[in-house]
């Protein structure tokens, strides 16, 4: 082979190479298009398909709309059947009476309800809801054809109301165990409802507070068995409300609106109920309710507890109230110490440590009356920063924080001064911003706010208490001396907002001497307060001076 032809050929083998990898990289560009494409498609919505032909799509849209119409169908006819139903076979009854005896007009009653039972059994299988509605009506008719045996009629039909209230319990309990078998958390607590509904109905003070004694504990137990936290809440309520509504002489039943007029069972019916709601916290959760149900279950059982407790106290006991908000204090302050081993929740106890305090805050009021209590309450505070520090909650040093802040408040603009109180708000402030800044790692508070508040405290009490501790020529030096202290607190601690405050001291009695001072003094008060004035300031002036070029000097080195 000539060299020409072997040249040939060589070219030839180079261009196929060629045609061969743009082949390759054009197949490599037409995969990444069609993974592209394919990558959108799947990115549409669901409902978007392009090749979609338009008998499809329309195929699509009728079984939406036929499933919009077997919901409304299935769920919410069955609610509205039921619904007419009930006040159908309502009326029945009432219709049966105005023609039959009594007993008669229960027995046509009885008699359709007994119906609507065997049709709901029927349905149990193919129709499951509207039989579960069916049921439901079917109780609720049960208890108001019995209930209608001796209440809200002229001539009643059973004439002994014991006997009618333990049928209404009877078919109460039976409702009970039937949504218990079921799982049913609205079965259980319509039946919870009507045993509410009945202790008010039955009117009778012996009757009543067992039985809502017993509501109480039966929705805890339902709750630490079930989780049913939704039942637990509600009842908490009803049973709150129905002891007020018996606090006020139960109008419902037509008694005028007063307070009870006797009341041995006041105060124990209350620590029962607060007593039984407040085992919650101590159920464990095991992922059947979330965990704000504590905190809620606190809350509402706390101000439920109170706002009855309020109108007991106003009632019957505005004149000795002292040793029961006492025992309301040990008892919350042992159970917060209980709850503090026995969970590791912080609100829980801290909260019952904050109720405890504040009732503790009743009863000094009840026992010294203002405004000779207000010294007792200002150091409460320091007993209340301890009791936090031991918790390591903050929440009880911001409610602390408020209280402290609000009881000052009240005192300055509403009462004339007293040095006592003022001292003790001046040490109380002290303290507690001292333990702040020593332990606030520990209460894990993460802004300066609370002890900035307990400094602003300080500041202003102890020119109040001073100015009215000290005669008057020797305010100016009192204030100095003030000055001095933060001063050398600020040397001792090494904190600059002590000395910041005494700067702000030191500006204060330098304007109150201008102003005041110079119009009323003699002269020889007048001079020596200048002079000593002069020399704090200038001294720590040059102290201070020399400090701060010193570390300049070092920092320089």
């Amino acid at each position: 082979m000539s060299q020409e032809d072997q040249d040939q050929s060589t070219g030839f083998r180079e261009l196929n190479d060629k045609v061969n990898s743009l082949e390759m990289r054009i197949g490599m560009i037409e995969g990444q298009l069609d993974s592209t494409v394919k990558g959108m498609v799947s990115a549409q919505p669901s409902r978007y398909h392009p090749e979609q032909t338009d008998d499809e799509a329309a195929e699509e849209i009728l079984m939406d709309k036929g499933l919009i119409e077997s919901n409304i169908f299935e769920y919410g006819l069955a609610w509205f059947g039921s619904l007419v139903l009930l006040f159908g076979i309502v009326f029945l009854s009432h219709f049966a009476r105005n023609y039959l005896s009594g007993l008669l007009a229960s027995m046509v009653g009885y008699g359709a309800v007994a119906g609507v039972f065997f049709l709901a059994w029927y349905l149990r299988n193919s129709f499951t809801h509207l039989s579960f509605m069916l049921n439901l009506s079917a109780h609720l008719l049960v208890y108001y054809i019995t209930l209608r045996l001796f209440f809200f009629i002229n001539q009643p039909v059973i004439p002994v109301k014991g006997i009618v209230l333990v049928l209404l319990y009877t078919v109460i309990g039976v409702q009970c165990f039937i949504a218990i078998q079921r799982n049913s958390e609205l079965l259980a607590g319509i039946a919870l409802l009507l045993s509410i509904a009945t202790a008010i109905i039955a009117d009778s003070t012996f009757f009543t507070i067992p039985v809502l004694i017993i509501s109480a504990t039966f929705s805890t137990y339902l709750f630490f068995r079930y989780g049913w936290w939704h039942l637990m809440l509600v009842t908490l309520v009803l049973v709150y409300v129905a002891q007020g509504i018996w606090l006020l002489n139960n109008p419902i039943m037509g008694n005028p609106i007063g307070a009870f007029k006797t009341h041995p069972f006041n105060l124990l019916c209350l620590f029962i109920y607060g007593t039984i709601f407040s085992i919650v916290p101590m159920i464990k959760q095991n992922d059947r309710f979330p965990d704000s149900i504590y905190p809620a279950t606190i809350l509402i059982n706390g101000i439920s507890f109170s706002v009855i407790m309020l109108f007991v106290v106003a009632s019957f006991y505005a004149d000795n109230y002292v040793w029961i908000f006492t025992m309301i204090s040990v008892l919350c302050l042992l159970y917060s110490i209980f709850l503090k081993y026995r969970t590791s929740r912080v609100f829980d106890s801290s909260f019952y440590a904050i109720y405890s305090f504040i009732a503790l805050s009743v009863a000094v009021y009840g026992y010294s009356k203002l405004p000779n209590a207000l010294w007792l309450l200002a150091l409460q505070s320091l007993l209340v920063v301890s009791w936090a520090l031991w918790f390591r909650s903050k929440i009880i040093v911001v409610m602390n924080t408020i209280l402290f802040v609000g009881i000052l408040v009240f005192y300055m603009i509403f009462y004339p001064p007293v040095d006592r109180v003022n001292f003790a708000f001046v040490i109380t402030a002290f303290i507690s911003a001292r333990v702040i800044n020593w332990k606030k790692e520990r209460l894990t508070l993460k802004t300066e706010m609370i002890r900035n508040i307990y400094l602003i405290a300080l500041f202003f009490t102890m020119l109040f208490a001073l100015y009215h501790v000290v005669p008057k020529q020797y305010v100016t030096l009192s204030w100095t001396c003030a000055a001095v202290f933060y001063f050398m607190m600020s040397l001792i601690m090494k904190l600059i907002k002590y000395r910041w405050m005494a700067i702000a001291t030191v500006l204060f009695t330098g304007f109150y001497l201008f102003f005041v001072d110079l119009s009323h003094l003699e002269t020889g008060y007048r001079v020596l307060a200048f002079l000593f004035l002069a020399v704090i300031s200038l001294g720590a002036s040059l102290y201070f001076t020399k400090k701060v070029r010193k570390k300049l000097h070092s920092g320089a080195e």
